[in-house]
């Protein structure tokens, strides 16, 4: 993170912390339109990389044939599997992390090299454990309610239970809050959201001030 190191205030590398059913997609995409940003979600790029290894055979090979279909990755069969024996989600992380992190590495590396717009927005499960925090000039925490977080998630599938299995994988979200730079609360509505957002954008010098956005926002955390 940052701390007090002064940022290029034109290739800011941020990357975003939360719970499962925190909304950290959906603050991606809205620093997407605000920064505006490139965001590398790692779950898409997981999937990309499922889809290749399922398509060579690599996948049948290492985890079981009964994890491909027609050629392509059953996903939720493999979720499933993964987050109730910790030895095979270890064999899919060393089969899927090297590609995630070759594919965000050279996402990282153009961006500082000037690909892009002025801000790139890691949005990872796995931020910290796999070290993609080093990549990072600023980590921002998005947070809600436990309860709103749990409905959240309910309603992408997810029992209170399973949430619990996925993140016990996981660095606990007071250790995840710990980490960030800047907290972004997630239970308010979309205006009072974006003012956080283009707040936070001012303090990584990616927005100008002077937007009356930014300066509702300053007004808030005054308040």
């Amino acid at each position: 993170p940052n701390g007090e190191i002064a940022l290029d205030p034109r290739r800011v590398v941020l990357g975003l912390l939360g719970g499962i059913g925190s909304g950290k997609s959906h603050v991606a995409g809205r620093l997407a339109v605000l920064g505006p940003a490139r965001v590398v979600d790692a779950d898409a790029v997981a999937h990309e990389a499922l889809a290749a290894l399922a398509a060579d055979g690599t996948l049948a090979a290492a985890l079981g044939a009964e994890f491909v279909r027609e050629g392509r990755p059953d996903v939720e069969a493999i979720g499933a599997r993964a987050f109730a024996d910790e030895a095979f989600l270890q064999g899919l992380e060393r089969l899927v992390h090297p590609h995630c992190h070759t594919a965000i590495r050279e996402a990282v590396e153009a961006h500082r090299a000037g690909d892009g717009p002025a801000l790139l927005v890691l949005d990872a499960a796995l931020l910290l454990e796999v070290g993609l925090d080093r990549m990072c000039d600023a980590l921002w925490y998005v947070e809600v309610p436990d309860d709103l977080r749990l409905e959240r998630a309910a309603g992408r599938g997810l029992s209170a239970a399973e949430i619990g299995r996925r993140e016990a994988f996981q660095t606990p979200r007071a250790r995840k809050r710990a980490r960030a730079d800047r907290i972004i609360h997630n239970d308010v509505d979309a205006e009072a959201l974006d003012r956080q957002i283009l707040a936070g954008l001012e303090q990584l010098g990616v927005r100008p001030p002077g937007s009356p956005a930014i300066d509702a926002a300053a007004e808030d955390q005054g308040r």
